[in-house]
């Protein structure tokens, strides 16, 4: 097993089981920094991408707008699913801007293995056409960042429909 796949595994590992935990719990809400996430990760995706020595064909091209379409779709879905609850007077001493908390629980995880289950179908059978670039880190990166994205859009608008019918 090459050290690039085993330190793909490994931040595949640490992205589920940190987003995994986070989605069984309430967590103050806040607009603002939902979109932290997705843009770490596709900076440093992006950045990866750069450095990389391989060369980009049209089959590379093809699969990653593949795989961000559905890594984006999915976190559309896991926002689409999210709970709201307004969040306890003592939690907003925390985060005295965020006024709502949220949740996508167990579901959220069955979404995430299957965009990991996706991911892995995607690599194998692009490996298998000739794409050397869908295995790298950069291209795993970019579709956690879609997928945070596609999240933060959806819940983003939910919110603001709360705000709406509860002002």
């Amino acid at each position: 097993m090459s050290p690039q796949l085993l330190f793909n595994g490994f931040v595949i590992v640490l992205l589920i089981g940190y987003i995994g935990y986070r989605q069984t719990q309430w967590r103050a809400f806040e607009p603002s920094r939902i979109w932290r996430g997705p843009i770490v990760l596709a900076v440093v995706g992006l950045g990866s991408l750069v450095s990389t020595t391989t060369a980009i064909g049209t089959l590379d091209v093809a699969v990653l707008a593949l795989e961000l379409a559905i890594s984006g779709g999915i976190g559309a879905l896991m926002g689409a699913i999210a709970r709201f609850r307004p969040l306890e007077a003592e939690d907003r001493v925390r985060d005295p801007r965020a006024q709502w908390a949220s949740r996508t629980g167990a579901v959220g995880i069955v979404l995430w293995v299957a965009m990991i289950a996706v991911r892995i179908g995607i690599d194998v059978l692009a490996g298998m056409a000739g794409s050397h670039l869908a295995s790298s880190t950069g291209v795993i990166l970019l579709a956690f960042a879609a997928n945070r994205a596609g999240r933060a859009i959806t819940m983003g608008a939910r919110l603001q429909k709360l705000a709406h019918v509860g002002a």
